[in-house]
């Protein structure tokens, strides 16, 4: 497995417990100079201000999960993510700066935050950090655009291409695509290959298969699962992956 998707399921999987284990702090206990993080709206979309950011972080992931407007949107299937995996240039720009802006936000709608922080090489040595906010403004995807199993459960294809309420810059892989199986209530796994995405269309088999397989994340059974379509779009130096539809769920069998 690519360590991009190593982070992907690395990434899901936290985010999501976040999403049940409340939102009471927004500061990270364990670090010497606590890191804190705080989120505010702005004409642009959602702001998170960052301080005192270790120096020697080098990875820090940024996920939003829409709940709508009256907080009222709980499933994994309900909710829409937009995710920043942040490393290079644009982290040495945050560190600089000690701000991200996320543009990719409903007007009216709350949003759950979770900011996390890889601090040297070990996986032990790290910071989550959460928060929420409503989004007084921001660039969203106009409905419309639908996603749709194949017969075979083999592949989905997106109806159009997404239209958006104002201008965005594409990425050079304009779309991406992942595979969500539930493991359990708030433990699932989330797959996603660019190289055998087509556009609007994405054939997930046999490589999902053979992927979760190879990497030994289930036993053989049925498993409830769906399948998300991402625009991956830039503002600023920061590459956002924007979801935009999901599949109905369906059953994989291991």
């Amino acid at each position: 497995m690519s360590q991009d998707r190593l982070r992907r399921v690395f990434f899901l999987a936290v985010c999501f417990a976040l999403l049940t284990i409340g939102w009471e702090s927004n500061v990270a206990m364990s670090s010497a100079k606590k890191i804190v993080v705080k989120a505010e709206t702005m004409a642009e979309g959602i702001c998170l201000t960052l301080e005192n950011i270790p120096p020697e972080t080098n990875w820090i992931l940024v996920q939003f999960s829409d709940l709508g407007k009256n907080e009222n949107l709980t499933e994994s299937h309900e909710i829409f993510c937009t995710s920043a995996d942040i490393i290079g240039d644009p982290l040495d720009h945050v560190k600089e700066t000690g701000r991200i802006i996320c543009p990719f936000v409903q007007t009216g709608h709350v949003y759950s935050i979770g900011v996390y922080f890889q601090i040297g090489y070990e996986l032990d040595n790290s910071e989550w950090i959460y928060e929420k906010c409503t989004a007084g403004r921001g660039i969203y995807c106009i409905g419309g655009t639908n996603l749709s199993l194949n017969t075979a459960q083999t592949g989905v294809a997106l109806s159009s291409e997404p239209e958006f309420s104002a201008e965005v810059q594409y990425a050079f892989h304009k779309f991406s695509y992942s595979a969500t199986i539930k493991i359990a209530e708030d433990w699932m796994v989330d797959i996603g290959d660019n190289k055998s995405a087509n556009g609007l269309l994405w054939n997930f088999e046999p490589e999902l298969t053979n992927e979760l397989r190879a990497g030994v994340y289930l036993e053989s059974g049925d498993y409830p699962a769906y399948v998300s379509a991402f625009c991956n779009l830039i503002h600023g130096e920061i590459l956002w992956s924007v979801e935009i539809a999901k599949s109905r769920e369906f059953t994989f069998s291991l």
